[in-house]
């Protein structure tokens, strides 16, 4: 992958597995509860979002881009996705966030080493020392995480580096939007299982694992800006940029893009097209990273003669 800081914006963009559980992998504390009303940070300027409508022959769907961690002064959101929102009767995810929480602990121990077997065993000398020399600016002790699969350092990395930046998962729109769902008391819905996204990373090749780490081996100052520079993008809804980011982030890795992005969004093309068919109004909400692009959902879908407006 090309793009110095691409697994920062995979982690944000399309993976929700990663956020709720950063606490249980990475060993930080929990951020304090959040009450999107009591932030003003964010102003409803922009002339779109990362909001479409997608319109069927009995149903309407929104699908909102999501960034999975955020900072306060995102909020509040934006006035077009609260309206998406209040119209809704049901609000689909990735996955259960609720069921995420829950079983932490199982990414943890898919995410760890078999026993007799270490991290700088598992790594390539270059890469290890590469790691070595910036473990430090990333106050992580190496010696303490020597059990973990290379996967979860890289996770490691991009949150620790973030979370001093104030972007937390628990500002993340999935987190807020799952809790205003319930507190509204709205049907939620999921397109993925939680056994499915606590594999996946496991399922990927060690190759494959081992990019995924050495994406993450940049400057926490470099990681930093990069969320910025997307936080910016999201706000401002400006998908060819973030498309063009993301895919050029994933310009040397293939079968990692596939993997973790293209194969499960076209998977969710068919589920989508079956809630068009239902007289409802349904909000989805997933890593902005899949619906961008010309092979995200919003192309995918228009490919297949919906009408889709950006809002």
């Amino acid at each position: 992958m090309k793009h110095l800081a691409g697994a920062t914006r995979l982690f944000a963009t399309a993976l929700i597995v990663l956020a709720p559980l950063r606490a249980t992998v990475a060993g930080a504390q929990a951020s304090p509860a959040f009450a999107p009303s009591a932030v003003h940070g964010a102003v409803d300027s922009a002339s779109r979002h990362m909001l479409w409508r997608v319109t069927g022959p009995r149903g309407t769907v929104y699908l909102l881009g999501s960034v999975h961690l955020l900072s306060p002064d995102a909020y509040p959101l934006p006035a077009a996705i609260d309206s998406a929102f209040a119209k809704a009767d049901r609000v689909v995810f990735e996955a259960s966030i609720d069921s995420l929480q829950m079983r932490g602990a199982e990414l943890v121990a898919r995410g760890t080493l078999p026993a007799g077997q270490t991290l700088q065993g598992a790594l390539p000398a270059a890469a290890y020392a590469k790691l070595d020399s910036l473990a430090p600016s990333y106050h992580l002790p190496l010696a303490q995480v020597q059990r973990f699969k290379p996967w979860v350092i890289s996770l490691m990395l991009s949150q620790l580096a973030l979370a001093s930046e104030g972007f937390s998962p628990q500002y993340g729109v999935d987190v807020q939007l799952d809790s205003r769902a319930k507190a509204a008391g709205k049907a939620l819905g999921s397109l993925e299982s939680v056994d499915f996204q606590l594999g996946l990373f496991d399922s990927l090749s060690p190759s494959d694992q081992l990019s995924l780490l050495e994406e993450s081996l940049i400057t926490p100052d470099s990681a930093k800006r990069e969320m910025q520079s997307l936080k910016t993008d999201w706000l401002a809804g400006n998908d060819a940029a973030l498309a063009h980011d993301t895919e050029l982030g994933f310009a040397d890795n293939a079968s990692l893009y596939h993997a973790l992005v293209l194969d499960r969004t076209r998977d969710w093309v068919p589920k989508v097209e079956a809630m068009l068919q239902q007289p409802q109004t349904v909000l989805v909400v997933v890593g902005a990273g899949h619906l961008v692009g010309s092979q995200g959902l919003v192309a995918l879908l228009r490919a297949k003669g919906y009408t889709v407006t950006q809002l």
